[in-house]
């Protein structure tokens, strides 16, 4: 361990983000919460609406023991149920599709489902089978702001569900200080405030999303949710950020680079402050011609796991542009990043190593079918104990300046548009159907070494055809749908131990080969 591990530790965490939202509804009730579609929703009614929802829930036994779930679209109401199921120190479940709805609902019973017309068939099934009941937001009647009860720091303020190695979502419990501290720290640093615009870019069901919302109001700012036709649309992201004087953005690089040829002339939003990436590694060279079309724009890589929430941050300079990625910076406030190696001691600068988290705002675990995966948590020999750890699959080193430098994954998981996949699921997914009688799932990187696609090899069973094991992909993986191109094979050369042998794979492209545009697969 080196002498820059350690973020500064922050201050008690102070009011709850429910009580600071209300707060700011009572200083400036005028003031314009979220800005969607053209209409304006004032901080004064945002309070009133998410009292009448935290009132519902509790109807319905919402409590510290009983979570609440939010199943809607990006838009005020997904913002009204947010801060309202917060209110209700219920635990907090945002819903993505018809795949994670079924193993949160499973794993956690909600006291009830708070959605909005926006979810698909296929998603509204898959809640009704479960039998929990179902609240339309817009049947929910205001109510007049009350004190919100106090919660304790260490209780759990949501559950954010991600991709295992099970085969199904892994749901992943995270604390009420985590995303208070979190917020604050996230707010503070990057001036979001009155007068900020802050674009909630990233999907819901995702703890980027939360951060978005609940940092956006905990500080007074204006949230502008992305319609879900434009969000993963550069031609029409690029003038909506334009047109909606969006000041903060936060999105993942492999966007990022579909953005980057847009942002010239007259469409270069000029009011942007602060882009965010996050999710993925960012290559230098995306960096530097980002710097180039937005020279007076702060540009900031955030790395780390759904389990911390994030862990590192970097200002990214002139001197992060040149080949390779852009460092992953310095700890977060409250975190400490360790770089350890097979003996679990501490590497020097220089030598690559397992990167570890040590903090208290580590998750407090897992939940349903991954609640037994302690592995990941255990402490390092000779730990003192004090704090959490987890260890977070990354590579890692330390650079003589204490800036750390990130280097890959250490087993077969992937980021996809900066969601969290495993190779192991996508394979399970597909081998599922009947139509697929053996397959093996390898990562294509550009020569920006960003993930391109997934190269899929398929053995093919009866009625085997790319459509539908397209399908079957598009079922499982919900709104994080994949660019998968797919290989027929006779059969998947393996090893002497029997495993699949990945590397001889890139040989067996010799069937006939199906793309799909990266940005069609995106939700």
């Amino acid at each position: 361990m080196t002498a820059n591990t350690q973020g500064p530790e922050p201050a008690e965490v102070g009011p709850g983000l429910a009580e600071l939202i209300r707060a700011q509804a009572r200083r400036h009730p005028e003031a314009v919460a979220v800005s969607a579609g053209g209409v304006d929703l004032t901080y004064g009614e945002l309070a009133r609406r998410a009292a009448g929802v935290r009132a519902a829930v509790r109807a319905y036994g919402a409590g510290p023991e009983r979570p609440v779930a939010v199943l809607a679209s990006p838009g005020a109401d997904l913002v009204v149920a947010l801060v309202g199921a917060l209110s209700s120190g219920a635990p907090l479940m945002c819903l993505a599709g018809a795949g994670t709805a079924h193993a949160a609902l499973s794993d956690l019973e909600p006291a009830c489902v708070v959605t909005d017309s926006g979810p698909d068939d296929q998603v509204r099934q898959a809640v009704g089978a479960t039998g929990v009941p179902v609240l339309d937001i817009a049947d929910i009647p205001g109510a007049t702001d009350a004190p919100v009860s106090a919660v304790a720091p260490d209780a759990t303020a949501y559950v954010a569900y991600t991709s295992g190695t099970t085969g199904r979502s892994k749901g992943i419990r995270q604390t009420h200080a985590a995303l208070a501290q979190f917020t604050g720290w996230f707010a503070a640093e990057f001036g979001i405030g009155a007068g900020t615009r802050l674009a909630q870019w990233a999907a819901p069901g995702y703890d980027a999303c939360l951060v978005e919302v609940f940092a956006a109001l905990r500080a007074g700012a204006t949230l502008c949710p992305v319609p879900r036709r434009v969000r993963v649309d550069p031609d029409r992201l690029v003038p909506w950020l334009s047109r909606e004087r969006v000041t903060v953005l936060q999105t993942v690089p492999s966007f990022a680079r579909e953005l980057e040829p847009l942002l010239v002339g007259a469409l270069a939003p000029a009011r942007l402050a602060t882009l965010l990436l996050a999710g993925e590694a960012l290559p230098g060279p995306l960096a530097g011609r980002l710097r180039a079309r937005l020279p007076r724009t702060r540009l900031v890589n955030l790395y780390g796991p759904t389990e911390t929430i994030l862990a590192t941050w970097h200002e990214v300079s002139a001197a992060d542009t040149g080949p390779g990625t852009v460092a992953i910076g310095r700890p977060i406030p409250g975190r400490e990043l360790l770089v350890l190696d097979d003996r679990d001691g501490p590497c020097p600068p220089g030598e690559i190593g397992h990167l570890v988290i040590s903090s208290r705002y580590v998750t407090t675990g897992y939940v349903g079918a991954a609640a037994a995966d302690n592995a990941v948590f255990r402490p390092p020999a000779g730990a003192d104990g004090l704090a959490p750890h987890y260890w977070t699959g990354d590579l890692g080193r330390w650079r003589p300046d204490g800036v750390l430098e990130f280097h890959g994954r250490r087993d077969l998981q992937i980021k996809m548009y900066g969601t969290r996949i495993e190779l192991a699921d996508v394979e399970a997914a597909l081998s599922a159907d009947a139509a697929v009688a053996a397959c093996a799932v390898v990562p294509v990187t550009g020569a920006d070494g960003l993930l391109v696609r997934l190269d899929a090899y398929v053995v093919p069973g009866p009625g085997g055809t790319p459509d539908r094991w397209r399908s079957a992909l598009r079922h499982r993986f919900d709104d994080a749908v994949l660019p998968v191109a797919f290989t027929t094979v006779d059969s998947l050369p393996r090893n002497t131990g029997g495993k699949v042998d990945r590397r001889a794979l890139a040989g067996l492209r010799t069937g006939r080969t199906k793309h799909r545009d990266p940005m069609e697969c995106a939700q």
